[in-house]
């Protein structure tokens, strides 16, 4: 092997191959040198006075320099902004203003409106504007509608097999008859005709029908503390009845019987009474309801004389009188009623104990007097005169009780009630006005406690503890 350390330029010859060989000697000491010269720069460090205000400084990316050298009179305009106070010339109105816990305005600390935002639940259909691609109906669709409406159209009740009626839509005036798979319905009017209604087939029977309401319901022998109830049942009801009665929403009792006694009410209070009749399979009417009042604690006395009640013209169908008649003992024409126009009459005859009517069906304490003569109404007891127009006229008229026409005849005795009744569609006497005299009026007049017609006028007369 040659070694030319020299000659060679840093190559060496072993068996003829030449081999570089590098002196890194040189390289060394750059090394240091350099290291060195960190070592310095690190002991070096380059402290900027104002570098917390360069911390602040985030430079943006489009930014290529930044001139610092305004830095110090930034800072110095923020800090004189910072330490200044803003105002605003309305600020103490702005300071009474504030948003509650709940999301709603205050002001002055009370809450004033809410604010936060609620979608409506539906739009107008106006808030759409309609355009080619945007309508509510197609031209086609409009067509086939136009079609079906201009078309003949056919329906029966068989095609409602499907539906089962509800009880409810049944009236007491509707008649249902099941044969050979159909029910036949019809509504039978007061006379006992029957307008039949369309035939209608079904699979199997309604299940049942609500039973018919009571007819004439009427409140009698009213007192201080009780009122009896009288009714009929419906003329079309042949099954075995319980009718409940009801004060108001409360039951008070039952009974198989066609009348009923409330007690233990207070004087002089108004009451709504109802009674709804049930069927042997506990099925039950929707009521048939009469209001009434109890006595009062005074009653009206008419002594004869120029005594006596005048009713204003008014129509009616039925009148029911309350009262107790003193008669003069064998004195001729001392009327209860008379009519000014109507020919309708009722007055003593012979000994007082005997009563003509003429013009009117006459009822006492509920039972019908059939002769069109004489009527035996009781002296000094409380009793109940109801008349009717003939023929189930209506009667339109201006009446003075306990006088006639002309107030040249009176009668004596005491004034607790009148009631005027007017029949309904079915023929079902519906109490229409009430006047009651068992409470003291401050003035001449008597008013209606249904404000159904106008007040009755007192002519003389005087109220007396009852």
């Amino acid at each position: 092997m040659a070694v030319n350390e020299s000659g060679n330029n840093g190559k060496i010859i072993i068996n003829d191959t030449e081999i570089v060989v590098y002196d890194d000697s040189g390289i060394q000491a750059e090394v240091d040198q350099l290291e060195t010269r960190l070592n310095q720069l690190d002991q070096e460090k380059h402290m900027h006075s104002n570098k917390s205000i360069l911390d602040k400084i985030e430079q943006t990316g489009s930014e290529s320099s930044i001139d610092l050298s305004e830095i110090s009179n930034h800072e110095t305009a923020i800090n004189d902004l910072t330490t200044s106070s803003h105002s605003h010339p309305n600020k103490p109105t702005l300071d009474r203003l504030g948003i509650s816990s709940s999301n709603k305005l205050t002001i002055d600390g009370e809450e004033q409106v809410s604010t936060e935002y609620t979608h409506p639940e539906s739009h107008p259909a106006s808030m759409i504007t309609e355009d080619e691609d945007h309508r509510f109906v197609t031209d086609d669709e409009k067509v086939n509608w136009d079609s079906k409406a201009d078309a003949a159209h056919s329906h029966s009740l068989s095609d409602l097999l499907d539906i089962e009626l509800p009880p409810n839509q049944l009236t007491d005036g509707d008649v249902l008859v099941y044969s050979q798979g159909k029910w036949k319905a019809g509504k039978q009017n007061v006379g006992g005709g029957s307008l039949r209604l369309e035939d209608y087939s079904v699979d199997e029977p309604i299940r049942y029908v609500i039973p018919l309401d009571v007819i004439e319901l009427q409140a009698l022998n009213i007192t201080k503390n009780s009122i009896t109830l009288n009714w009929k049942p419906n003329f079309r009801t042949k099954d075995p009845l319980e009718y409940l009665v009801f004060v108001g929403e409360t039951l008070v009792g039952t009974t198989t019987e066609t009348s009923f006694e409330i007690s233990q009410l207070m004087s002089s209070t108004v009451y709504s009474f109802r009674v709804v009749t049930r069927n042997e399979n506990n099925h039950e009417s929707n009521g048939r309801s009469v209001v009434s009042k109890t006595q009062g604690d005074v009653v009206l006395s008419l002594r004869g004389g120029s005594d006596y009640v005048e009713t204003p013209q008014i129509t009616f169908d039925a009148m029911e009188i309350q009262c107790s008649l003193n008669p003069k003992v064998n004195s001729w024409s001392n009327y209860l009623i008379e009519g000014a126009t109507s020919g309708v009459q009722i007055y003593t005859q012979h000994n007082g104990a005997s009563y003509r009517r003429s013009g009117c069906e006459l009822y006492v304490n509920g039972r019908y007097e059939a002769s069109t003569s004489y009527a035996v109404i009781p002296s000094g007891q409380l009793v109940t005169v109801r008349i009717e127009g003939v023929n189930e006229a209506k009667i339109t008229d201006r009446f003075n009780l306990f006088a006639s026409k002309n107030n040249t005849t009176t009668m004596q005795g005491l004034l607790y009630r009148v009631k005027l009744y007017a029949r309904n569609g079915r023929g079902d006497l519906i109490l229409k006005s009430d006047f009651d005299f068992t409470n003291e009026s401050t003035n001449q007049y008597v008013t209606d406690i249904l404000n159904n017609s106008p007040a009755l006028m007192i002519h003389g007369s005087s109220f007396i503890e009852n």
